[in-house]
């Protein structure tokens, strides 16, 4: 297995790619590519790509703009540089291209968690042909308020500016997550190890700018409307998981209806699976070596035989 970090320029406005990328002995079966999630890093994804390169497997993944390294300084945590969600979702399709052109012919698949998953989805509005199978793990669902979200983002930033870091839509956004288990974070993982590491670590937790949510909410709002999809991969594989208790699903009644969404707009191979006990974070479980083995599995079926 080798691993290697370098970075990326981003087309959309210049700013600076962190990446890391994990390669296995030989030639890959295929790419995973990683879209991660909200106020966290590349190197919490580390482990389940040394799994995947031990099977076979190549796993890139960046820091999205605002996380990790991929800032202008230490300041700039959550921070996006711009309100338009639209920079998150083409510095993944840069990293697409990229890890493409490296490895011509191979499949691509996408695994977006959370806040990376609605990265995912607007990227499949435009890009769905780009990739052979698609993994939301931890999606958010369909969220009415997101329009107040917006609103609140939008005054919020006129009276304070981009960069002012705003508690009042973090308590919106995670409150009652936080409440749900009776201590902060808890809601991410049922591992108290996870938990503690979580709130160790100066990259992750943060407190979203106005422009970071501006972006989260922008995503929000983009993957649920129903219109705009340039569907050209139907038969794509997609695969919904999450945990039955992970309060960002909201309910097993609203994860269900992102199943039936996605159907709706002509996906005719999608699945669900809810893991029984478990939370947020699924690849940071105590049953995690469960999840990565049911993530293989995934990605050694054989594609579908596509229709017309």
């Amino acid at each position: 297995m080798q691993k290697e970090t370098f970075s990326l320029i981003s087309e959309y406005d210049g700013l600076s790619l962190s990446l890391e990328l994990f390669l296995p002995e030989g030639v890959p079966k295929g790419i995973l590519q990683i879209s991660h999630g909200m106020s966290e890093h590349k190197e919490r994804y580390e482990d389940f790509m040394a799994f995947l390169a031990e099977k076979g497997y190549a796993a890139v993944i960046h820091d999205h703009r605002g996380h990790g390294a991929s800032v202008r300084s230490c300041w700039d945590l959550g921070y996006f540089y711009t309100a338009n969600p639209a920079a998150l979702v083409e510095d993944l399709h840069q990293v697409s291209r990229f890890i493409k052109g490296r490895f011509p012919g191979l499949p691509l698949f996408l695994f977006g968690h959370s806040m990376g998953s609605l990265v995912a989805r607007v990227y499949l509005r435009r890009y769905d042909a780009e990739i052979n199978k698609l993994i939301l793990c931890g999606p958010p669902t369909q969220n009415s308020a997101v329009g107040l979200g917006l609103l609140l983002v939008k005054l919020s930033t006129a009276l304070h500016g981009a960069r002012y870091r705003n508690h009042l839509l973090n308590e919106l956004a995670l409150g009652a997550a936080n409440r749900k288990f009776h201590e902060q974070n808890a809601w991410i993982s049922s591992c108290p190890d996870t938990v503690r590491q979580f709130q160790r670590d100066p990259l992750c937790g943060f407190i979203f700018t106005n422009s970071g949510f501006a972006g989260l909410f922008g995503l929000m709002k983009e993957a649920y409307m129903p219109r705009g999809w340039a569907l050209k991969n139907p038969d794509l594989p997609i695969l919904l998981l999450a945990g039955a208790e992970d309060p960002v699903i909201q309910s097993k009644r609203k994860f269900a209806h992102l199943k039936s969404f996605l159907r709706s707009l002509g996906y005719r191979s999608v699945r669900s699976r809810l893991y029984e006990g478990m939370r947020h974070e699924l690849l940071n479980e105590k049953n995690r070596k469960q999840v990565y083995q049911d993530l293989l599995r995934f990605l050694k079926e054989p594609p579908p035989l596509r229709k017309g």
